[in-house]
């Protein structure tokens, strides 16, 4: 259910700050809000965490568009959260500022994995043109 509702949130505020054109602190503040009414009221059990998982969700959806361009990535990094918000969750309880961490490793995680594979595809290719290059010159 942490993880549904990762996905949802991030999405949900990256669709509103970028797509609909109002703003990553807008988007994060309507998502934040919605979840904090109806989610600790639909599911009173799991609601205060859920509302907690939604509000690190929603502060990883601000990510600028440059670092994660569509829709799908956000899906990533939102599941990266989830995944991250599970992990820690008995980690600084009561500390200031977890969320917003969580979202930020999340964000900073996602990246990495894009630049790694990037760099893996740019060596593969460059190995393949040094095998081509040393072949011809034989």
């Amino acid at each position: 259910m942490i993880i549904l509702v990762a996905i949802c949130a991030g999405t949900a505020t990256y669709s509103i700050s970028y797509l609909l054109n109002k703003g990553p602190v807008f988007a994060s503040a309507l998502v934040t809000l919605i979840s904090g009414i109806f989610l600790p009221y639909f599911l009173p059990e799991n609601g205060p965490t859920l509302m907690a998982v939604a509000a690190c969700a929603s502060y990883a959806g601000q990510v600028s568009n440059k670092n994660v361009p569509n829709l799908r990535e956000m899906i990533m990094v939102s599941l990266i959260t989830g995944a991250l918000f599970i992990i820690f969750s008995t980690s600084y309880v009561g500390i200031g500022g977890r969320l917003g961490s969580i979202a930020a490793i999340s964000c900073f995680t996602w990246m990495g994995i894009k630049k790694v594979f990037k760099n893996d595809n740019l060596q593969d290719n460059k190995i393949s043109y040094i095998n081509k290059v040393n072949f011809s010159e034989k």
